[in-house]
């Protein structure tokens, strides 16, 4: 659905209330005071395609308050009102934000949590991998290997640390000789996985596979060259399954399935960014699950990735191609209606 669309619908409900958000907007102070115009115009963007992919103007989850977070499509419409208020206190006016293409009808049993349905875990990518998934090799990347600068935009991500910004302005720093120190610009908070040892931070590593919550056939478009995808249909089933194999393959680690959680690194609220559980709102779109593996500071799983074979799955999950054509495993013969 058109953002404007969306918006629309939205304003004639009682919780879109932009005279609660202007007034919460000139208590907390201009957060994006120093983001440039284009920095701006780039944040109104990415807000607005995250809330065409996640909002269709009557969600299953509209009770939430914007206080609980990104799940909230509240959430989401006060961070693009504070956005419009910033262009508004500059005297300027954003561009149009691009359009996405309109969700295809799923068949039955494809909606996912987020949609109202059931508890799914959904994987994009190369046919081939996907086939070895389902057959029961389950690969677990080191949450360093993101730094990739050759992974396209939907993958690459800095995974071992989450910073957040306060606009200089609110701050004061305090020198060695006791005199003020007035910060220019935004300054930046991290969260980091990190431990120093000899006045060098180390890299407290981690592994994990991703998932979505749901299937949603227009990440084909964000994902490059993911051509198939992979629907467990059975979540908790797959994670018992899994269990065993990963104790002898990883006994020394905490494994944890969760969603991860997007926040607003301009207006980050009270919960500080955890680099294994936390994304920037740029990928809330991606409604990504994380199996991860944690070793808490222990050895090391692998030199790069660890692979575990946990036996096949077909039972509970199967590979569908971008067309929504079934090419292995159980469940109906395509994704769409």
């Amino acid at each position: 659905m058109p953002i404007e669309e969306i918006i629309n619908l939205r304003r004639t409900m009682p919780a879109y209330d932009e005279e609660l958000w202007s007034f919460m907007g000139r208590v907390s102070g201009r957060n994006l005071e120093n983001v440039s115009n284009a920095s701006l115009q780039e944040r109104l963007d990415k807000i607005d395609r995250n809330i065409q992919y996640l909002d269709n103007g009557n969600t299953q989850r509209d009770s939430l308050h914007a206080d609980t977070g990104w799940l909230s499509p509240w959430w989401w419409l006060r961070a693009r009102h504070w956005t419009m208020l910033e262009f508004h206190r500059r005297g300027a006016s954003p561009a149009p934000t691009p359009g996405i293409r309109p969700m295809p009808a799923l068949a039955p049993g494809f909606d996912g949590v987020m949609a109202g349905g059931r508890k799914l875990l959904v994987r994009l990518d190369e046919e081939r991998w996907l086939l070895n998934l389902l057959n029961g090799r389950v690969r677990f990347a080191p949450a360093a290997s993101y730094r990739d600068t050759g992974l396209d935009a939907a993958r690459a991500d800095e995974e071992m640390s989450k910073a957040y910004r306060r606009p200089g302005q609110a701050i004061r720093i305090t020198g060695p000789d006791g005199g003020m120190i007035d910060p220019i610009g935004d300054v930046v908070f991290a969260s980091r996985r990190s431990v120093e040892r000899n006045g060098e931070l180390h890299d407290i590593p981690y592994w994990f596979c991703s998932f979505s919550s749901d299937l949603d056939p227009r990440l084909f478009e964000e994902f490059t060259g993911s051509e198939a995808c992979i629907v467990i249909f059975e979540p908790m089933k797959f994670v018992e399954r899994a269990l065993p194999h990963l104790n002898r393959a990883a006994p020394h680690t905490v494994k944890s399935l969760f969603q991860n959680e997007y926040f607003d690194p301009h207006f980050p609220g009270g919960h500080k960014p955890k680099a294994m559980v936390s994304k920037e709102m740029t990928f809330a779109y991606q409604r990504e699950m994380r199996f991860a593996l944690d070793p808490e500071g222990g050895p090391p799983l692998a030199d790069g990735a660890l692979f575990v074979e946990i036996g096949s799955i077909k039972d509970i999950a199967a590979v569908y191609a971008a067309t929504g054509a079934k090419i292995a495993g159980t469940g109906p013969d395509s994704f769409l209606v």
